[in-house]
C-alpha cells in the first residue's frame, strides 16, 4: 500500500472560500421546506454558520463549502439500500433497521434523510466535537423537533474508553454513512476505526449489514505529511485489502462469512499530472 504523496493536495484544491455565488438546489430546498429559512436569508446563515465551525476545526471540506454536498443521498446505493429499508415497515418478529451517521458534522446528510421519509427514530449520529451539533442545529433550525439524544457526542472511532458514547449502539446498527472519515486517519488508525465499526454493525440480523461513504482517494495509495488534510487516501484495492486485513485479525476471523468491498474512483481532474479522486464506496458484511 505505498505510495507517492499526493493526499496533501486536497488542502490547496479545497481552498477556503469566503463567501458562495450559489447553494445548491437541493440544500435550498430543505432550508426552506424543512428549517423554514427564507431563501434569500440562506446565504448569509450559512457562512455564518460555516464560520462557526471552520474556527473550531479548519477542516478543508468546511473551507470549500463541501459540506453543501450531500454526500449520502447523491450515493448511488442510496435508494436502494439506505432510503427504502429505512422507510419499510419491519415485520413484528425483526428488529427495525438503525442508521448511524458516523463524523455528521453539521447532520445535513441525517436532516435529508429525515426529509426523505426516513423515521427519526430509525436515525442516529456522532461525531467528536460538541461545537458540529450545536452548529447543526443552528444550521437546519430544528433544536425542538429533532430527537437530540440521536446525537452521540464525543463519537471516537479510535477511543476505547467509556467516555465514547457510541458504545450504546453497538451491535445494533445496520447501516452505517462515514463520508470525509477515514481519510482524516493514518492507515494504522484506520484499522482501528473499521474495527470500530464491526463492533457497531448488527451480527444477528441472518443478512449482510452496510458501511457506506464517500472519501478522499487517489489512484495510487498515498500518505499526507500535513495536520487538517487527509492522511492516508486509497485506490480501490488498497481499500479493499485494508478491510480484509481486519478481517484476518484474531477478532473477527472467526465471527465474519462474508466480506464484499466496492468502491469507485472518480478523479478530480483540477490538478495536471495528479491522481487525486473521490472513492465512493460501500462495504457489505455478514456475520456468523
Amino acid at each position: 500500500m505505498e505510495g507517492i504523496n499526493q493526499a496533501d493536495l486536497f488542502s490547496t484544491i479545497f481552498k477556503f472560500q469566503k463567501t458562495l455565488d450559489t447553494i445548491p438546489d437541493s440544500l435550498s430546498d430543505l432550508l426552506a421546506s424543512y428549517s423554514g429559512i427564507p431563501k434569500d436569508d440562506q446565504l448569509n446563515h450559512i457562512i455564518n454558520v460555516r464560520d462557526g465551525a471552520y474556527d473550531v476545526y479548519p477542516y478543508p471540506c468546511l473551507g470549500g463549502f463541501l459540506f453543501l454536498k450531500f454526500n449520502l443521498s447523491s450515493h448511488p446505493s442510496y435508494q436502494d439500500h439506505v432510503l427504502t429499508p429505512l422507510r419499510q415497515k419491519s415485520p413484528e418478529d425483526t428488529d427495525e433497521p438503525l442508521f448511524l451517521d458516523l463524523g455528521t458534522c453539521f447532520g445535513q446528510d441525517l436532516r435529508k434523510l429525515v426529509y426523505d421519509g426516513a423515521p427519526e427514530e430509525r436515525v442516529w449520529a456522532s461525531d467528536i466535537d460538541p461545537e458540529f451539533i450545536k452548529l447543526g442545529f443552528k444550521l437546519f433550525n430544528d433544536a425542538e423537533k429533532f430527537p437530540k439524544d440521536h446525537f452521540l457526542c464525543p463519537g471516537d472511532l479510535l477511543s476505547k474508553t467509556s467516555e465514547d458514547r457510541l458504545g450504546v449502539l453497538d451491535d445494533k446498527v445496520t447501516i452505517i454513512h462515514a463520508s470525509h472519515v477515514f481519510h482524516l486517519f493514518g492507515l494504522e488508525e484506520q484499522k482501528i476505526a473499521i474495527d470500530r465499526c464491526l463492533r457497531l454493525l448488527k451480527k444477528d440480523t441472518g443478512k449482510p449489514v452496510l458501511v457506506i461513504g464517500i472519501q478522499g482517494g487517489c489512484t495510487i495509495p498515498t500518505a499526507a505529511l500535513h495536520t487538517c488534510t487527509p492522511k492516508y487516501i486509497h485506490n480501490e484495492q488498497s481499500w479493499q485489502e485494508l478491510w480484509h486485513e481486519v478481517r484476518e485479525s484474531d477478532v473477527w476471523r472467526d465471527r465474519i462469512r462474508m466480506l464484499e468491498v466496492k468502491s469507485e474512483l472518480q478523479k478530480l481532474g483540477v490538478e495536471p499530472g495528479t491522481e487525486l479522486a473521490w472513492q465512493i464506496f460501500e462495504v457489505w458484511v455478514a456475520f456468523t
